[in-house]
Parts: C-alpha cells; sequence; structure tokens
C-alpha cells in the first residue's frame, strides 16, 4: 500500500484476499489499480503482478504506466508516441513494470484466466503475488443465470483464487446508477450488485477536484465505515495519473 493516508487507516491488500474496488466510470479507479501494482510499498518492494486489462486497451494502459513512470502529462505521451520519440519513455516503463505481466483479452472466462495463471506459475516457477481483474463485469464464469448472478459468481470464482494462489487479488467494479453522478460518498450499499459478502476489503472512490476521496466501506482486518462517511482524500492529478 504506498498511500500512507489509507496505511494510518488500516487498509492494506493482504495476499490470500479478495478486494474489491468500486467507483463510477472516468473517475480513477483503474489509475488506483495501476499505480499501486506500479509502486507496491514506495520503498522498492513491488508484487509481481499478473493484470486482466480487459476494460482498458494495451494502448492505453501503456499511455497510462508512461505517465505514472514518468510525471508527463498524458498529452505529453500521446505527442511523443505520435512523433516517434518514444524510446526514452519506453524505458521509463520498461523499468517499472517489470515485475507485471499484462493479458488484454476484453472478455475473459473463468477457464481463460486459470489456464493464464496456470502459465504463469509454469513460466516462473510460482504464482504472482497480485492478481488485478479489470473489471468485474467483463469476467465470465460458467453457469450464471443473470447478468446479477453473474457478479457474484465472479466473486466467488475470484475469492477462490486468492484462497488457492496466495495472491493478493483486486477487481475493480461498477456502483449504481444513482451513484454515477453524485459527488457524495459512495456506501456500501451503493455497489452495482449484490457483491458486497464476499471480498474482504472494500473500497469505494469519488473524486472531487483535485482529491481523490476513498472510503473503505468494508475492512475484515480492521476499521470500516459501511455509509462511506470515512472518506480519505489523497490528491490526484489524472493528467498525469498522479494518485498522492
Amino acid at each position: 500500500m504506498p498511500w500512507p493516508q489509507l496505511r494510518s487507516a488500516g487498509a492494506f491488500i493482504r495476499r490470500g484476499q479478495l478486494t474489491l474496488i468500486a467507483a463510477p466510470p472516468g473517475s480513477g479507479k483503474s489509475l488506483f489499480a495501476q499505480a499501486l501494482a506500479h509502486r507496491g510499498d514506495d520503498n522498492g518492494d513491488v508484487p509481481s503482478t499478473l493484470y486482466f486489462s480487459a476494460d482498458s486497451d494495451a494502448g492505453t494502459f501503456a499511455q497510462r504506466a508512461g505517465a505514472i513512470a514518468t510525471g508527463y502529462q498524458l498529452a505529453d505521451i500521446q505527442q511523443l508516441i505520435s512523433d516517434g520519440n518514444d524510446e526514452g519513455v519506453e524505458a521509463a516503463i520498461a523499468a517499472q513494470t517489470g515485475h507485471m505481466r499484462m493479458d488484454y483479452t476484453s472478455n475473459v472466462t473463468d477457464q481463460d484466466m486459470l489456464d493464464e495463471i496456470d502459465a504463469y506459475a509454469e513460466v516462473f516457477g510460482k504464482y504472482p503475488d497480485l492478481i488485478v481483474m479489470d473489471n468485474l463485469s467483463n469476467l465470465s464464469v460458467d453457469g450464471a443465470e443473470n447478468e446479477f448472478h453473474g457478479l457474484q459468481e465472479n466473486c466467488f470464482f475470484l475469492h477462490d483464487i486468492a484462497r488457492q494462489t496466495n495472491a493478493a487479488v483486486i477487481t475493480l467494479h461498477h456502483v449504481a446508477g444513482e451513484y454515477e453522478g453524485s459527488d457524495k460518498p459512495i456506501p456500501l450499499s451503493g455497489l452495482r450488485g449484490k457483491v458486497s459478502k464476499t471480498p474482504e476489503l472494500i473500497f469505494t472512490m469519488i473524486r472531487s477536484g483535485e482529491l481523490m476521496n476513498v472510503s473503505v466501506v468494508k475492512n475484515r482486518s480492521g476499521k470500516a465505515f459501511a455509509d462511506g462517511s470515512n472518506a480519505i482524500g489523497i490528491p490526484v492529478d489524472l493528467s498525469r495519473m498522479r494518485l498522492g
């Protein structure tokens, strides 16, 4: 956990557990997960990562990675790529993401995910420390009867993955429609579908100006406020993919 504000609140991403991050579209939840995988604890300890980026293509992910690695604005990264002057950016990305392996399949089945995890273990001789699924609705588990039952089954599946591999598993998720345009903290009840029972840790997020307000609405290992009233402000600059 690279952000001291969340460390002080006892909100740590733990191995063997499922963490869910929910926020409205475009508010920075993918940035949160990607920056966490990039930075680790901010003291040089980074988690070996298998990242399923179903919601963002390789180009989008690379531009974010470039901004995180260099501090440049996304517009600068795009211009450097367009001009063919991106060697330095590519080197910075490679240096910061060497511990990460990516999968950009847009609709991931449970078997796809199991195959990728097994392949990772075969190549590296161990399971990854961190597995990210972006996002929950892009995962399809066989046997789901409808959308909301499918979301529950997805959580059960990811929870099992965390237990079986001892990886910290993070999934990103949407909020209910009434919270998509709201500037109020999002409670535990604001998640899309009934998915709150399975994860051990749940963050909800809402961006307000230059702050990302992160609420710990469920935390089996520490304090949480289900109504979202414990929102913790972390400085954010989406133009540079900077959080904290």
